[in-house]
């Protein structure tokens, strides 16, 4: 799969906006942060997270920061790549994982994605074996709000996404990572994103962030 590999990621090719984020959490990481910590790594979903006031008691409470290493635009063999100096080099006590649906929309394989996370995981396992990884499922979508959420949601269906999400909960049960799916809390009756919960039919607004945080922060140790 090699040669399909380098054609798929050609499409996935970090722009310099992409690359300076990348290259501003390295030098956070390596100067600032404190080992040992929270950290969400993700797309736009995870850069857009009210972090701090979401997970301010759970910092108070634990002591731990939570370090936001979103990058929008991001896909999962972006995300594989930066994650050794993104994340891994703090050794973090908890890994939140949320990544996918910007592959579904440029029309990446499933096989692709699962492959990225598979690794980001197994690396995960290797360079920090006692990191508590949490892996969400890719949320829903919805393109019926209007004209500019169908343009947002482009080539993203809720069928393949949930195709998708089926695969990616063996992974996460082959790596011992905690599954998590908000696809029941975040959607409504017709198994779309809610209106309640997001701007644009892909990212959450606050309402949808405050959901997701008190979701996750009872997986977090």
């Amino acid at each position: 799969m090699t040669e399909e590999y380098t054609k798929l990621q050609k499409k996935t090719k970090y722009d310099y906006v992409k690359t300076a984020k990348k290259e501003n959490f390295l030098f956070l990481n390596e100067n600032f942060c404190k080992n040992g910590q929270t950290v969400l790594l993700g797309d736009s979903i995870t850069e857009l997270f009210n972090s701090y006031e979401l997970f301010f008691d759970f910092s108070q409470k634990s002591g731990q920061a939570v370090y936001n290493r979103g990058i929008s635009g991001d896909t999962s063999d972006r995300l594989s790549e930066r994650l050794k100096c993104n994340a891994l080099n703090l050794e973090p006590r908890n890994l939140v994982l949320l990544i996918g649906t910007n592959d579904l929309g440029v029309g990446l394989p499933q096989a692709f994605i699962v492959e990225n996370i598979r690794e980001a995981l197994k690396m995960t396992r290797a360079l920090c074996p006692n990191t508590n990884i949490v892996l969400q499922a890719v949320y829903p979508v919805n393109r019926h709000l209007n004209l500019a959420a169908r343009q947002m949601v482009g080539k993203r269906r809720n069928k393949d996404i949930a195709a998708l999400n089926a695969v990616l909960r063996e992974v996460a049960v082959q790596y011992g990572a905690i599954w998590l799916d908000l696809t029941e809390a975040l959607a409504d009756k017709k198994g779309r994103l809610s209106a309640e919960y997001t701007f644009d039919g892909l990212h959450l607004n606050a309402q949808g962030f405050a959901v997701a945080a008190k979701k996750i922060i009872p997986c977090l140790k």
